[in-house]
């Protein structure tokens, strides 16, 4: 609700923001912090009986000393007015704060309860379904005979996210990423493999919306790992935690998704005639772009 306006008192335009403001609360609402995050925005305006323009109808009851207060409730998402009330008066008293009173309890009597629904400045972090396109950086580290770090696998992801309850999503994936393997001694010939994987990841996200503009979604799962070029035997089954970081732009939203997995068991590859295992751990670092689609509850 913006400050009272009009030509007035100030003393009464401060007295009556303090009346309406402590009714919408007593009334189970909650202020927006500004009116752009508002659904409904309450407007009032005092005014002289005589400082009235033409446009304006005179009250038939009002004296030419008095004051009006115009209340107006409308929707902020489309402009409509709602209702539109008056208080004639001539001191703020006890009868013009019960009068006030009966005028905001019956103005929000008539707006939907909106904890069923969502306000429509919030409509894109609360979809039904989400679709996720990031580049990635897969960053790798392989323990076998010997420790090898791969920093320079790149790769792409794209994933599906349902949500299933407002905190609450499921996701899906697909990413392809490099592969390159280290297990012996740095310098020997034919020590290393390179490959092309195919990771299938399946995770349960909790969604949260810190301010305005963000999206945190921490998830936990597993990725059902498959080697496309079929040079190295990856172990199939892997586990991941990770958190995606989602901020507003525009239609979409940019996400920023650091991932850590795991293997649950050892892999093996093949080099010079010998069986090698080793253990694989990596670092997924996706940016990316989310579009959301299907209003999970309806806007109101």
């Amino acid at each position: 609700m913006p400050p009272i306006d009009g030509i007035g008192v100030i003393e009464d335009m401060a007295y009556f923001y303090k009346q309406i403001t402590g009714e919408i609360t007593r009334q189970y609402r909650q202020l927006g912090r500004t009116r752009r995050t508002s659904d409904y925005v309450i407007t009032g305006r005092v005014m002289p009986i005589a400082e009235l323009e033409e446009e304006f109808e005179i009250p038939p009851d009002a004296e030419g000393d008095e004051n009006v207060l115009f209340v107006e409730l409308f929707n902020n998402e489309t402009d409509e007015v709602i209702a539109m009330q008056y208080i004639t008066y001539t001191i703020p008293d006890e009868t013009t704060e019960e009068a006030l009173s009966v005028i905001i309890y019956n103005m929000l009597s008539g707006i939907p309860d909106l904890l069923e629904g969502i306000a429509f400045y919030d409509n894109w972090r609360n979809k039904r379904l989400y679709l996720n396109a990031s580049f990635l950086w897969v960053p790798r580290n392989y323990i076998g005979d010997y420790q090898q770090v791969h920093w320079a696998g790149v790769g792409a992801e794209i994933t599906a996210d349902y949500h299933i309850l407002s905190f609450l999503a499921v996701s899906i994936g697909a990413e392809i990423s490099q592969e390159w393997v280290v297990v012996t001694k740095q310098g020997d010939v034919g020590n290393d493999k390179t490959d092309m994987l195919l990771d299938i990841p399946v995770a349960i996200k909790f969604v949260f919306r810190p301010g305005d503009n963000f999206m945190l979604e921490p998830y936990l799962g597993a990725q059902y790992n498959i080697s496309l070029l079929g040079t190295t035997n990856i172990y199939p089954v892997s586990w991941l935690a990770g958190a995606q970081l989602g901020i507003r732009l525009g239609f979409g939203i940019i996400t920023i998704d650091p991932r850590f997995a795991m293997d649950l068991g050892e892999s093996w590859t093949v080099l010079k005639g010998m069986t090698h295992t080793y253990w694989r751990y990596s670092l997924h670092l996706g940016l990316g772009f989310k579009l959301g689609f299907f209003n999970r509850i309806k806007t109101e």
